[in-house]
């Protein structure tokens, strides 16, 4: 593979990887403020009944975005990977040169 190629597969790789890590930090963010609005037990002032129905949405969506967090890491790691195999290709080709 020609050296122009992979230096663009290399600049999209670590777009993609800036992306992702905005991304993720999104999804922190918002797990963050799921968990400090439940661990502080901000329920408006609504009946018990439908406070435990909250909490339990509310601790939905924080293991949602703990999910969510561990497949946007896991691409990352992938996308890694594939960086290190383009360089080692790179490194590789230049040595036969």
């Amino acid at each position: 593979m020609k050296n122009n190629r992979k230096n663009s597969l290399m600049t999209c790789s670590q777009e993609v990887f800036n992306e992702l890590y905005i991304i993720d930090s999104i999804v922190q963010m918002t797990k963050k403020t799921c968990q400090d609005y439940e661990f502080s037990g901000q329920y408006y002032g609504i009946p018990v009944e439908m406070s435990i129905k909250l909490s339990t949405e509310r601790n939905n969506y924080i293991n949602m975005l703990n999910l969510l967090s561990e497949k946007i890491s896991n691409i990352m790691k992938l996308n890694l990977l594939m960086e290190k195999e383009i360089t080692l290709q790179q490194n590789t080709d230049n040595c036969r040169r």
